[in-house]
């Protein structure tokens, strides 16, 4: 890992295409402009790790699952409209609201936690 010091207003240059600049820096506190190529995918941590896991979830998904959780949702015993969690199951709903649908994910803290 590299560790450099700037101060603001001073850029770091990533290849040709990815130029870093610091904002502002004070408190503990950095906040940093990134310029690059749109085909240059830039997330913050929380929501890359978020990214990964959906695609895992994704990926180790089966029909006969989707179809299983597809009849619970119809039923209505898996999923409620608020999200958050369930106090009798222990699970944590996360919630990604788009215009035209509501996506929930379940996630079983006892496997995420361990």
């Amino acid at each position: 890992m590299l560790v450099i010091t700037r101060k603001n207003g001073q850029k770091i240059m990533i290849n040709d295409n990815i130029e870093i600049t610091i904002v502002e820096a004070k408190n503990g506190v950095c906040k940093v402009a990134i310029k690059a190529d749109k085909d240059v995918k830039i997330y913050r941590e929380e929501i890359y790790l978020q990214i990964k896991l959906a695609n895992l979830i994704g990926k180790n998904t089966n029909v006969s699952a989707v179809d299983s959780v597809s009849n619970l949702i119809k039923d209505g015993t898996v999923l409620n409209d608020k999200g958050g969690v369930s106090p009798q199951t222990d699970e944590v709903v996360v919630d990604e609201d788009d215009k035209s649908t509501k996506n929930s994910i379940r996630i079983n803290k006892k496997n995420v936690d361990s």
